[in-house]
């Protein structure tokens, strides 16, 4: 496995993929009830369990309702490593959000998460850490296309030497393609999470699929749920 590739933690796709990039800007696009969630959560328990920190940016769900649905899961998270910064409408510290969302709403995240990427790149160094801002897709409905277009590049050079990832979600198909298409052009990763209609079984089936990845080609994985998250279908159960 490359130095610069941290796998993932799931079987079948770290055999596929061999992992993800260092100090990479991963882009996870998903339907509704597709599982993206849950994935993102799922890398970032893996790493927290092997002592990786992250910082947890939450827009749309406080930090109450995401640790519920890690509790839905076989996950250890009792000692899990995670600075949650809670900047939803919901959120129970109301002293996190110095500006409010439909004033500034850039400025908003700028100010929590850059200063604290900043205080765990001095304290932490080559130990490094992950982030993620969830979700993007709030941001761009409160904010022009272009200031967060300017978030990102600032973002990715803040991120830069932290030897770890760092992830937006977006929500599919609420800006439409050209938006999806012009922020997975900016972002190192793009993952893609997608719920489709099995016309036999009359039942909607996940798929994750790899659709930008450097030194990878796109393919497409069905997925489903179990108590320790989202694994891929095998083809025997396929079959």
């Amino acid at each position: 496995m490359s130095k610069g590739l941290i796998p993932i933690g799931i079987p079948v796709i770290d055999d596929f993929i061999s992992g993800l990039p260092r100090d990479s800007l991963i882009l996870i696009i998903g339907d509704p009830g597709s599982g993206f969630d849950t994935f993102l959560h799922q890398l970032l328990v893996h790493r927290g369990n092997n002592g990786i920190p992250t910082i947890y940016t939450s827009l749309d769900r406080s930090e109450l309702e995401v640790r519920r649905e890690l509790d839905a899961f076989d996950w250890n998270t009792s000692k899990l490593p995670w600075y949650f910064i809670d900047l939803s409408p919901n959120a129970k510290n109301k002293k996190t959000r110095t500006i409010q969302w439909d004033q500034d709403a850039i400025n908003v995240v700028s100010h929590n998460l850059f200063r604290k990427i900043e205080e765990y790149k001095n304290e932490h160094g080559k130990n490094g850490f992950n982030s993620c801002i969830s979700s993007l897709t709030y941001m761009l409905i409160q904010s022009s296309s272009k200031e967060v277009l300017r978030f990102i590049s600032e973002y990715s050079s803040i991120i830069k030497g932290t030897s770890g990832w760092h992830f937006l979600i977006m929500v599919r198909g609420v800006h439409g393609m050209d938006q999806e298409n012009l922020f997975s052009h900016y972002s190192d990763v793009v993952l893609e999470f997608v719920m489709r209609l099995n016309t036999e079984t009359r039942l909607y089936e996940r798929v994750l699929g790899i659709k930008k990845l450097p030194g990878v080609d796109s393919r497409a994985f069905p997925i489903e749920y179990d108590k320790h998250g989202i694994r891929p279908i095998t083809t025997a159960k396929i079959r």
